[in-house]
């Protein structure tokens, strides 16, 4: 399979496509530890124009004791954006291989490993150049070509993950709110069937209370006397 990032030019991350020609041209002569430590200085790079597009704070806070690393750059993406999992997992796969090959002399990078690392920039740039230019880029794995999806709203559109604050007024009224509707009592609303409606108009409602039966019993007693 071959490899190319001429899809980069004319694209709004143009600027990354001599060092990623490079990459692959490190690759055609099999100087593997160069390709690895290369690609991780495009990741870099690609870290901090996501930045200037998201608008995100480059001075975000971190823990104590801790510098901006680009393994913090990249937490912190995934805090804030809505990048797929596995376009994220590219990231820090790349991160890491290029920190074991500028770091660790006694690791020997091997071809596949090279080859690995160009397929993850690969994707990671299609993904970018889909979401941010419109583009409709192929990807070299299946499995992300399903998940990075980004015909619906877009992956890198941010999310406000921070909860609207609640004032005191605001919870104290609606409290009041939920007393006051507890206290109402529900409308009883009486459903009749067909039948019961029919009989209702064919029996006519008496009117008049019937006497109780002692009063008529004294009522005769008195005519009795009278005759």
């Amino acid at each position: 399979m071959e490899v190319n990032f001429n899809f980069i030019k004319n694209s709004s991350f143009s600027e990354t496509f001599p060092t990623a020609e490079k990459i692959h041209k490190l690759y055609t002569i099999a100087d593997y530890r160069d390709v690895i430590t290369n690609s991780r200085l495009l990741l870099e790079s690609l870290t901090k124009k996501i930045f200037k597009l998201e608008n995100l704070n480059q001075y975000y806070q971190v823990p104590a004791g801790e510098r901006r690393t680009l393994r913090n750059d990249t937490h912190y993406l995934r805090i804030e954006l809505d990048y797929p999992l596995s376009i994220m997992d590219l990231f820090d796969e790349v991160r890491r291989m290029g920190n074991a090959a500028v770091h660790d002399s006694k690791i020997e990078p091997d071809q596949k490993q090279a080859w690995r690392c160009i397929c993850d920039l690969h994707d990671i740039l299609v993904f970018l150049i889909n979401s941010y230019d419109s583009q409709d880029l192929y990807y070299l794995r299946p499995d992300i070509a399903m998940e990075a999806q980004t015909d619906e709203g877009h992956y890198y559109s941010r999310q406000n993950k921070q909860p609207k604050p609640i004032k005191l007024h605001d919870h104290q009224n609606a409290k009041a709110k939920q007393t006051e509707h507890s206290h109402k009592m529900p409308k009883n609303v009486k459903h009749y069937s067909s039948s019961k409606q029919d009989e209702a108009l064919t029996q006519p409602e008496t009117t008049e209370k019937q006497a109780p039966a002692s009063k008529n019993w004294l009522r005769k007693i008195k005519d009795l006397f009278h005759h």
